[in-house]
């Protein structure tokens, strides 16, 4: 009965969002014409699809991450991509990188932001190779180990920006999804980005099976013929570059992809099958509610906020209920 009503209630929520999402924000001033009121139209729209994409992806990918390692603490930031992405971009703004090659802001950051993920993922891979083999332990460690170093580095970095570079990278490296009016190259890499998560979030979601198998019993799923290394390896690439994607164009979102899972599963019970599809609708609603929250914030007060905040405001509260649930 519960997974019926929220198959139900979860698209009507999603689209009630972006209708109420399209209508809130600032007014295009004393003119209501079509050609002022355009560009706001662009932005709410590009605010909206952005939303959707990172809260998505993130709540998917935690799924993934969490059966595979049948760990309910994982979330998608264990891998270390991310830190390799915010360094990618730290740079980019602190350096000049990107108004050097000429690129635009979204492009540069996002090109940037991509090879760093792509360099803490060889640095990953690389260290979690144990005589030619991998284990879900040495992965974890090695994404964990590389994690704190980006960490460090972002950390360093921040130290040496000044004051405008350094909200400038709070607001990149925390989560920003406001929009702005984008020429065509940027609507492109955009698009491409979108593309490649959305094919990574379908592949994530066919694996269903050996996902529930693996989640259950790893020597189960061994003796089922489920190749485990080779599940392993596949899930955290195609996570690592979702999750570099994700946060090269919005940030790095702090509890999405850790509690939309669980409170899936509490819906929708253990199947991934299940699990999969409704995170990433449920992440949707969550960062395009958070967002829309920022927005009625930032109408009524002088102050802008990360993402990061409302999410963790809202996500630690609900992570305890749902712990304290699980074991009363």
């Amino acid at each position: 009965m519960r997974a019926r009503l929220g198959w139900i209630i979860l698209p009507l929520a999603l689209m009630g969002l972006i209708a109420v999402s399209l209508v809130v924000g600032a007014s295009p001033g004393k003119s209501c014409t079509w050609e002022a009121f355009k560009p706001l139209l662009s932005i709410r729209l590009t605010r909206i699809l952005l939303a959707i994409f990172a809260g998505g992806v993130l709540a998917v990918v935690g799924a993934a991450l969490q059966g595979l390692l049948q760990n309910p603490l994982v979330d998608p930031y264990i891998i270390g991509t991310s830190s390799g992405a915010g360094v990618g971009v730290a740079l980019s703004v602190l350096l000049g990188w990107t108004t050097a090659l000429g690129l635009t802001s979204v492009i540069g950051h996002s090109l940037f932001g991509f090879a760093g993920a792509l360099g803490a993922l060889f640095l990953v891979y690389a260290l979690a190779r144990i005589r030619g083999r991998f284990s879900r332990l040495s992965l974890i460690l090695s994404g964990v180990a590389v994690g704190f170093v980006g960490s460090g580095l972002i950390t360093v970095l921040i130290a040496f920006a000044r004051d405008q570079g350094f909200q400038r990278l709070v607001y990149l490296l925390m989560g920003d999804v406001s929009g702005k009016w984008l020429s065509a190259p940027e609507t492109l890499a955009l698009g491409i980005g979108g593309v490649i998560s959305i094919l990574g979030c379908i592949w994530l979601t066919f694996r269903w099976r050996s996902l529930d198998v693996i989640s259950t019993n790893i020597e189960a799923a061994e003796s089922l013929g489920v190749d485990t290394q080779k599940l392993t390896v596949e899930v955290f690439i195609i996570s690592a570059v979702l999750v570099g994607i994700v946060v090269s164009f919005v940030g790095a979102v702090s509890f999405v992809g850790l509690i939309v899972p669980h409170t899936v599963r509490f819906i929708f019970g253990p199947r991934h099958s299940k699990v999969l599809p409704a995170s990433f609708l449920a992440g949707a609603v969550l960062l395009l509610a958070s967002d829309l929250g920022l927005k009625v914030i930032s109408i009524y007060f002088p102050v802008t906020l990360p993402l990061s905040v409302v999410t963790t405001l809202v996500g630690v509260p609900a992570f305890l209920y749902l712990m304290r649930r699980k074991t009363t």
